[in-house]
């Protein structure tokens, strides 16, 4: 199992795949067993990555070659956060796993995680202590509060539970109580929902409860014609045809072929008719009608599913906002160019940013009269699900 979540890790850290499209692809070849620990240990180990980082380079004295030092920080996250495993066995497995890469570092392996114990950090004990780094903490207590502050950075190392969405079309909620594999109301505790006959049959879907939140603000209703603008993979798209009935019409865009594929795969999984998934740009939109809600969930920083996608603090920087905010003011404002009169446009992120979230709807409310705000909320994210935010607005009716 280590050997399988070591190649794992070096796939996210060293080669830059995603630590969700990895699972997705390879946890199958994982012993079913094995499977929920695995997770964990890759998740766990990837969300407090630069805090394990320095509980063992603390000891290192020389340049260490870039395998072992994941092999490192994965083992020393299993010594400092997991109870149940004796520590003989972890460093055991680890000097074993050295052997495999670079036999000569066996001995150092065994020494450093022989003196491995937590640290501390006085001056900036939030952020060492959550592997945040120092300036989206002060960021976030500069937005949201100290407090909040805290809260967001200890909820950024959760390991959170597998949540789902019943498909009412064809399973009524009611029935989940029969399956040893859902904890009521939507909590997933086998091992692989993707092998399961309740995903495969597309009665349930995996979604966290704070993305489906976005998809029930819509607010859609059987008949409505609707515009997901930036759909990929599709999963609020679904839940918006599921509440739908499958009765009316759902575009979904996106950029990239091979996730416009992922939309068209999971429509068909589900049974839905209604969803029209194709290739386009969300800053341009040509070709495309009106319509009567629009959902534009752009492309952010992710500082709201920080657990959910850990891989994100191993990359993330101050500067990638400077893109991405023009990015989504272009999106927003083409995508307000397809609502009709008197119709819903809605703003979405997954991120914890007011300069990508409240901001940037008051920029385009500012420059854009036609549009009043209905309402918007910040979900922030706790032991259940990530962080998101959502604004909601409509466009006059009395336009000409």
């Amino acid at each position: 199992m280590r050997e399988w979540i070591l190649r794992a890790l070096i796939a996210v850290k060293l080669h830059g795949e995603y630590s969700n499209l990895y699972l997705r692809k390879h946890l199958k070849s994982c012993d079913p067993k094995d499977r929920n620990l695995a997770t964990r240990i890759f998740y766990g180990t990837i969300q407090n990555w630069s805090y394990c980082e320095a509980c063992w380079q603390i000891y290192a004295k020389r340049k260490v070659n870039d395998k072992i030092a994941v092999l490192l920080t994965m083992s020393t996250y299993q010594l400092l956060f997991l109870d149940k495993v004796p520590a003989y066995a972890i460093i055991n497995d680890a000097v074993n796993l050295a052997g495999l890469i670079q036999p000569r570092s066996k001995g150092f392996v065994n020494a450093i995680l022989h003196q491995v114990k937590p640290l501390e950090n006085e001056k900036d004990p939030i952020a060492f202590e959550t592997s945040c780094p120092s300036w989206v903490v002060k960021m976030w207590t500069k937005q949201y509060g100290k407090t909040q502050a805290e809260n967001m950075a200890r909820c950024s190392c959760q390991i959170l539970p597998v949540t789902i969405r019943c498909n009412p079309l064809r399973m009524d909620k009611e029935e989940i109580a029969q399956y040893k594999t859902i904890k009521s109301p939507d909590i997933y505790i086998g091992h692989d929902i993707t092998s399961d006959p309740l995903y495969i049959s597309g009665k349930i879907s995996v979604q966290d409860r704070g993305s489906l939140a976005i998809a029930q603000f819509m607010d859609v209703q059987a008949g409505d014609r609707v515009l997901d603008c930036c759909s990929a993979p599709g999963t609020k798209a679904m839940a918006m045809a599921e509440r739908m009935k499958d009765e009316g019409y759902i575009d979904c865009i996106d950029i990239h072929a091979h996730r416009v594929q992922l939309i068209q795969q999971d429509a068909k999984r589900l049974g839905l008719s209604c969803i029209h998934a194709q290739v386009g740009d969300a800053t341009k939109l040509n070709g495309l009608g009106m319509y009567s809600k629009v959902l534009c969930d752009v492309p952010c920083s992710g500082y709201g599913v920080l657990a959910r996608k850990p891989d994100i603090k191993l990359h993330m920087q101050p500067s990638d906002m400077d893109t991405l905010i023009p990015l989504q003011a272009q999106i927003l404002s083409c995508a307000s160019t397809h609502v009709v009169n008197g119709g819903i446009l809605v703003y979405s992120t997954c991120t914890l940013n007011k300069k990508e979230n409240e901001k940037q709807v008051d920029r385009f409310l500012a420059s854009h009269p036609e549009f009043i705000l209905l309402s918007q909320k910040t979900i922030f994210p706790n032991s259940m699900h990530d962080g998101f935010f959502m604004a909601k607005m409509q466009k006059s009716k009395n336009l000409v």
